[in-house]
């Protein structure tokens, strides 16, 4: 088969894949008109949407300092991250999550464990990280771990 051929159906394959498969709103191919009622419709829709799935949380955290007999991490940021409900003790179950995590980093990962630095924030983990960071720049983020999930 002649390349000039092969080329045409080639595009013209491509072509058709791309306007069967794209769609830009409502299953229609062509975005609909711009009007204010539609942009505030979804501006509603889009802050319903971020204040039903943001909660209270509180976040624990630490700095450590990893060693293994052929691995150093440095200033490695785990966070144990815990939904606010009614009991006083969240950020005590927080801490707690974070132990049990470092005592299985110790078993099977690392011989040596030294913490830097340990800090509480009634924020979420992202928010905590951030503010770090722009304290330390080298922080390295390690895990957040659920603290609302049980570990045995």
């Amino acid at each position: 088969m002649n390349p000039f051929y092969k080329t045409w159906f080639l595009l013209i394959a491509c072509i058709v894949i791309n306007t069967t498969t794209t769609l830009a709103n409502d299953g229609h191919a062509a975005p609909s008109t711009f009007t204010a009622t539609r942009f505030i419709t979804s501006v509603k829709t889009f802050d319903s949407i971020i204040t039903a799935t943001t909660a209270a949380k509180v976040c624990a955290c630490q700095i450590l300092n990893l060693r293994s007999n052929n691995h150093h991490v440095k200033n490695a940021v785990v966070f144990a991250e815990k939904t606010i409900s009614d009991e006083p003790t969240d950020l005590a179950k927080a801490r707690l999550r974070l132990e049990k995590e470092k005592r299985l980093l110790r078993i099977l990962f690392y011989n040596k464990i030294e913490v830097i630095a340990k800090t509480t924030a009634s924020t979420d983990c992202n928010t905590l990280f951030l503010q770090l960071k722009k304290k330390q720049a080298n922080l390295m983020l390690y895990e957040v771990l659920d603290a609302d999930v049980a570990v045995r």
